[in-house]
């Protein structure tokens, strides 16, 4: 999963990525950062199996430089970055009183410049299919216009200052959209990087408004993660520090992009398996692999608690915990899955 990391100027966008990675000076942040959902299902799964062979789906985070919408500067581009990521994730900064102030303003600032983006990239779409109906069909007519009527009525939302993920629109309309990548239709998560009195934000009553946020103290957590692993518990304690941040807000993004693990247990490996929310089985299939979809027969299903409580597969197929579901099944969080196909 492809993650835009947006911010406006000094926030902690570096900051945040170097927390979570360990960080080279020498070698510089890397141009995308890819880092592992270290779930610990897993590792619960693997020790009851007796073997750590762990394989963890992946965020990747790439920063992008977004200017003020008043310069009109950020260049084609960044938002052609942005419109190849799954999700956004934007580093509002909260390290004074201030900041604290005005995080609705900045998260503003941003979604303003987004929606210009998207008011552009709605216009040229529009452009091209009108220039684009010589030689077309009757049908192929009626359609174009159907597309260019609903492209101005989401511009017009826009234009409101209103981002597209405001606008309730059908699932049809939505999956109409699909290929057009529109930036404020992606899920967003917002990061409150504060420095280490998270208090300050908190007597902000406007937090309540922003759905889809972490507190995280990026300065902090990237000076720890330069420790070694018993000098960071050590500092964690003394200082009353949450330990495993890092962790937590990988699986709180994870969660707002509308994200779900399932698990493969096999001889080999403990493999997590990223999905959407509301996926079900024969999709999860396919996720492993096209040849087990197709021939799909059942899905034998063990709930994650139900399996670390029983300790095997013999011994949840004893108990009736194994469930065979047909290909509709609704996969849930840390189902444990065995496909069987032809």
């Amino acid at each position: 999963m492809d993650i835009s990391v947006l911010g406006l100027p000094q926030s902690g966008k570096s900051t945040f990525l170097k927390s979570l990675i360990k960080f080279n000076e020498s070698q510089g942040l890397p141009e995308i950062c890819t880092l592992k959902i270290n779930d610990d299902r897993l590792i619960e799964v693997g020790k009851l199996l007796g073997h750590n062979k762990l394989s963890y789906p992946e965020i990747s985070f790439k920063e992008v430089n977004i200017l003020s919408i008043k310069n009109k500067t950020t260049e084609l581009k960044e938002i052609e970055s942005i419109q190849n990521s799954y999700g956004l994730l934007l580093v509002i900064r909260c390290f004074d009183k201030n900041h604290s102030n005005q995080i609705l303003t900045d998260i503003d600032e941003i979604i303003t410049e987004l929606i210009f983006s998207d008011t552009i990239i709605i216009e040229n779409i529009i452009e091209r299919r009108k220039n684009n109906t010589k030689g077309k069909t009757k049908q192929e007519l009626e359609n174009i216009n159907a597309e260019i009527r609903l492209l101005e009525t989401l511009k017009s939302h826009l234009e409101k200052g209103q981002p597209l993920n405001s606008y309730k629109l059908p699932k049809t309309e939505l999956k109409k959209l699909s290929g057009y990548n529109l930036i404020t239709l992606k899920p967003i998560f917002v990061l409150l990087n504060y420095d280490q009195d998270k208090s300050i934000i908190e007597s902000n009553g406007d937090i309540t408004k922003i759905k889809n946020k972490y507190f995280y103290p990026s300065k902090l957590e990237m000076e720890l993660s330069e420790l070694s692993e018993n000098e960071a518990k050590e500092f964690r304690q003394s200082l009353n520090i949450e330990p495993r941040q890092d962790y937590k807000v990988l699986k709180s993004l994870f969660e707002a992009m509308g994200k779900i693990i399932f698990i493969t247990a096999g001889e080999e490996e403990i493999k997590g398996w990223e999905i959407n929310k509301g996926d079900n089985s024969l999709t999860a299939a396919s996720k492993i692999h096209s040849d087990i979809s197709k021939g799909f027969i059942r899905a034998e299903v063990i709930e994650y608690n139900t399996f670390i409580e029983l300790g095997s597969w013999n011994s949840c197929k004893k108990e009736g915990k194994v469930k065979g579901n047909g290909k509709e099944y609704i996969v849930n969080d840390g189902d444990i899955i065995n496909f069987l196909h032809s």
